[in-house]
């Protein structure tokens, strides 16, 4: 039997307006979860709805973008000036307000508290993950439509400085360190302003940075699918390409000596499954699951 890593409701998506529709949660650098919301737009159509009609669906905008986030232990929302494009994916605190993102084309707008866009940054397109520190910083992964574009996305992975200039691109770094270079970055967790750990295609190393300088390379670790958490020596994420099959798997594996990831199982504080395909978001040790109907938290010390 697998062994159950038990998570908590952080929030069910039943108590917000009925045209909200969370489309990404994501983790600040405390450790908080962000959930990006889109209002107004049409439900997702059906698997047997036309190609016409989804592509329809695509190419219409939502009324707003929200955002959900937690100071400590209170929820708040706030709504983003203008945000009706059709390709938000990203929300990260960034200094005393927030910044938002475009997976598309590199526009990021950057919001006061109140959601009011003060500036803009291009930070290249086809990102995949943007994770921001307290100093700053600002790391952005792309997918493989960015590295093989052309544009910033092709060095794979890189840090910026608040003003959107580069202070470090991981192509140079592979190089450099004899590291296979990024096809497309799956998933990144920006520990602090110091440790950054990432993993991409086509190898899939876990690969640990400290201070842009190459801390270890676990080569042909496993397919890492969106985001994972770190507790000492042990790595929990999600396993490539389940969700394709119909299911969503959690996998856990050590970092020391040999031994081979090991299937968890999800459940809530009842003790039940958690219900559901889901996706993962993670910061440091803290991760996040997120269905259609809910937020679920890893309890810690599991």
């Amino acid at each position: 039997m697998p062994a159950q890593l038990k998570f908590s409701k952080t929030l069910d998506f039943s108590q917000l307006p009925k045209d909200w529709r969370v489309t990404r949660a994501s983790v600040d650098w405390k450790g908080s979860p962000l959930l990006l919301v889109e209002e107004g737009k049409p439900a997702y159509p059906s698997n047997t709805t036309s190609m016409d009609a989804r592509i329809r669906w695509i190419n219409t905008p939502p009324k707003a973008h929200h955002l959900i986030h937690w100071d400590g232990s209170s929820q708040r929302a706030i709504t983003f000036e203008n945000s009706t494009r059709l390709f938000t994916f990203h929300v990260q605190p960034f200094g005393e307000g927030w910044l938002l993102g475009e997976a598309r084309g590199g526009h990021a707008d950057v919001c006061d508290n109140a959601g009011l866009t003060r500036g803009t940054l291009d930070l290249g397109d086809a990102i995949k993950d943007v994770q921001t520190t307290p100093d700053g910083r600002i790391w952005v992964s792309y997918f493989d439509e960015g590295v093989f574009g052309g544009g910033l996305g092709r060095h794979g992975l890189i840090c910026f400085d608040g003003d959107a200039q580069p202070l470090f691109k991981y192509s140079e770094f592979a190089d450099q360190n004899q590291l296979p270079s990024i096809d497309d970055c799956y998933a990144m967790n920006v520990v602090n302003e110091d440790e950054v750990w990432l993993s991409y295609y086509s190898d899939f190393p876990l690969v640990f940075m400290q201070n842009f300088q190459l801390g270890q390379a676990w080569k042909d670790f496993d397919c890492i699918d969106g985001a994972f958490a770190l507790n000492g020596d042990t790595v929990t994420f999600q396993k490539c390409y389940t969700r394709r099959e119909g299911k969503s798997q959690l996998l856990r594996r050590t970092l020391s000596g040999s031994v081979q990831a090991e299937e968890v199982e999800a459940v809530d504080e009842t003790g039940a499954l958690v219900n559901g395909l889901f996706t993962t978001a993670a910061r440091g040790a803290n991760l996040y699951l997120l269905t259609v109907t809910a937020l679920y938290k890893l309890q810690m010390n599991p």
